[in-house]
């Protein structure tokens, strides 16, 4: 149950405030579940306040991602000594909360990689994809040809071998390497996809990727 403050919200430095207490307060406890309403203390101070709630600065939202990233833990660490699937479910719920408060792509990244983590844990294999999707949609655009390519060689699902090589096909040109490296790259691309949509009999697909293979032979000639 969470605590409501009667403190109202005038700045992002009032709930940082509410913020250091709260991380003080659960450090010393041994309760997960005391930790666990501690940090919710974060949660009830800025839903209560309409400022908290419209107000969008870096500080605010810095402090929410913080606090919904160190709830998931909790929830880790509470599976951790009580193995339970809700406890993994939650942590999910929060990170997934956190994700929303930052831009931060190296933050991002962090959250994203833990909640595979865990849909790898619980076997679910769409969840897990799904995110690592995020992940490479996140990437730097040089490097998401090579994280969509990662993900293609790591299925056996035609259909989303096709997906993944769709989505590398569009990053080639972002890539910091010279013309003919690009070429190279799109050439290795669209055989694969030649293949597959040969097999899945996809004219419309395979005519296209056709037409874009014989384009970029042309300009090693």
């Amino acid at each position: 149950m969470l605590r409501y403050t009667n403190r109202p919200f005038t700045s992002s430095n009032d709930l940082m405030k509410v913020y250091r207490m709260a991380y003080e307060k659960a450090k010393y406890m041994r309760d997960i579940d005391d930790k666990l309403l501690a940090y919710n203390e974060v949660i009830d101070y800025c839903s209560h306040s309409k400022q908290c709630q419209l107000d969008d600065s870096v500080k605010r939202n810095q402090i929410l991602f913080w606090t919904y990233n160190n709830i998931g833990d909790i929830f880790l660490q509470k599976n951790n000594e009580q193995a339970d699937a809700h406890n993994y479910l939650y942590a999910v719920e929060y990170y997934q909360n956190a994700l929303e408060f930052t831009k931060n792509i190296r933050d991002k990244h962090h959250v994203l990689e833990k909640i595979a983590h865990i849909y790898g844990e619980l076997q679910d294999e769409a969840g897990w994809r799904k995110t690592h999707e995020q992940m490479a949609l996140i990437e730097d655009d040089n490097m998401k040809r090579q994280a969509f390519m990662e993900l293609a060689n790591g299925t056996d699902d035609l259909r989303l071998q096709a997906k993944y090589l769709e989505h590398a096909l569009n990053f080639v040109t972002e890539e910091n390497v010279s013309v003919l490296e690009k070429c190279k790259n799109t050439l290795a691309i669209c055989a694969r996809l030649l293949e597959i949509y040969q097999y899945a009999k996809d004219k419309k697909n395979y005519e296209r990727i056709l037409e874009l293979q014989k384009n970029t032979l042309e300009l090693l000639d």
